[in-house]
């Protein structure tokens, strides 16, 4: 039997040898044949950068930054929290600060204002913003849920434990109670 083992053993090696060989001549064949030659490239994403040598303090014990997104500028994210899948937080003219354990969501856009008042963005503790949602400078108290595809506006407060609506829009300079 440790004939035979050495002898199918003897088999695989030359045959996986023929087909490794085989398949490098039909990728050599292939690319010979393409009429448009492309070279796919990975291209690092740029999801943390400095805006006038003001880089973004992310705390080492943030929960998670996703590969798309993007933390540019004056931005703080606190400890526990999260910033997911396309997700733009661009303090470029103010500054951003997110609290601990709060969660942007995917393709949540975080920005500040300067012109129409020189307005931050304010993120308490354990808020959520929805996917698609956009807070443009104003503030979230502690526990705010904004759901998916909401606006939170320049200069708006939305109080503790509120919430939101999906697609909700919080009008600029409007001032949310607490628990609503």
């Amino acid at each position: 039997t440790a004939t035979m083992a050495s002898a199918g053993a003897r088999v695989v090696t030359a045959v996986s040898g023929a087909v490794r060989s085989l398949g490098k001549t039909l990728d050599s064949m292939g690319a010979s044949m393409e009429v448009a030659k492309y070279t796919e490239r990975l291209v690092p994403s740029t999801r943390i950068v400095a805006v006038d040598g003001v880089a973004p303090t992310i705390s080492e014990t943030a929960a998670f930054v996703a590969p798309s997104a993007n933390v540019v500028g004056s931005v703080t994210l606190g400890p526990n929290s999260s910033v997911w899948y396309g997700a733009t937080l661009r303090g470029d003219v103010n500054s951003i600060t997110v609290g601990t354990n709060s969660s942007i969501g995917d393709r949540a856009i975080v920005h500040v204002a300067k012109i129409q008042g020189d307005l931050a963005t304010t993120i308490g503790d354990n808020v959520t913003v929805g996917s698609g949602a956009t807070v443009h400078a104003a503030t979230l108290k502690n526990g705010v849920m904004v759901g998916p595809m909401a606006s939170v506006m320049d200069g708006a407060t939305v109080g503790p434990n509120s919430i939101v609506g999906a697609g909700a829009v919080v009008t600029p300079g409007t001032s949310v109670p607490a628990g609503e």
